[in-house]
């Protein structure tokens, strides 16, 4: 019963939403026929999808995203085992834990944008900057609610889970990560927004890594050429896999998770 509620409250919530979306569309699309402003500032959302549609049926766009979303599975993936290991060790040592608290509150702060030009100058202008970039700008959120989320289990479910006769890594799968999910899921989120943030920005810096680049160089070169369609093309296009991402992944796995167990008040 609760997840049929569930499941129901976010078909609502996705009809809201989608509305909303459908709008700003009519109203852009009204606003670019008025012509307020430049036509070739601000084209019309039609011309923009005839144009994202030609990219798409050439393959570039396409090319260009999965370049995107390899260079972030792996720059996103380094950066969840460095907080993992980084937070568990946080969470055994004290002296760790106050480490990890020092250099979160000197480097946090820092844009990942911030660190490319070091970042070249160590690793080069290829594929790797980029990655290294990623990581830099994902992993303090990730630590931030892995740190936490352990240290706020309560030692009631930890005393609970060792008379059960649970310990090691049997403990930590049963008790620590479930009851610290909530924060997890929250940091991978900030995290995944980061890494696409720096991406983009990161190519749109240096351009094309080692001849060829993601979408960030896609924008960065048609706005070069002044193809302001396909500029907008790319955007929507980072914007469509953002909600993807987050309506089929993260809100999936919230719903089946977190609010099903309670762990909210949504």
């Amino acid at each position: 019963m609760k997840v049929t509620k569930l499941k129901k409250k976010s078909m609502n919530k996705t009809l809201n939403q989608g509305l909303f979306i459908v709008g700003v569309m009519i109203l852009w699309e009204l606003v670019a026929r008025a012509q307020w402003f430049p036509v070739l500032l601000f084209p019309s959302l039609s011309s923009v999808f005839v144009n994202l549609l030609t990219e798409l049926v050439n393959g570039e766009i396409g090319g260009r995203l999965l370049f995107s979303l390899y260079l972030i599975g792996a720059g996103l993936g380094l950066a969840v085992v460095t907080a993992a290991v980084t937070a568990t060790s946080a969470l055994i040592s004290p002296i760790i834990s106050d480490w990890v608290q020092a250099l979160m509150a000197v480097l946090h702060p820092l844009p990942g944008i911030a660190v490319l030009p070091i970042i070249i100058l160590w690793l080069g202008t290829g594929p790797q900057s980029i990655i290294a970039v990623i990581w830099f700008s994902s992993i303090w959120p990730l630590i931030t609610n892995l740190h936490t989320g352990l240290r706020s289990v309560p030692a009631t479910q930890m005393e609970a889970g060792r008379n059960l006769g649970l310990k090691g890594i049997a403990l930590i799968r049963f008790i620590l990560l479930p009851g610290a999910f909530p924060y997890i899921l929250t940091g991978l989120r900030v995290a995944w927004a980061r890494a696409w943030q720096a991406s983009v920005a990161a190519e749109m810096v240096f351009g094309a890594s080692g001849g060829e680049g993601g979408l960030g160089w896609f924008i960065y070169k048609k706005r070069f050429f002044m193809e302001i369609p396909s500029v907008f093309g790319g955007m929507i296009v980072i914007i469509l896999v953002g909600l993807l991402v987050e309506r089929l992944c993260f809100e999936w796995v919230e719903v089946r998770t977190i609010r099903r167990w309670g762990m909210t008040s949504e």
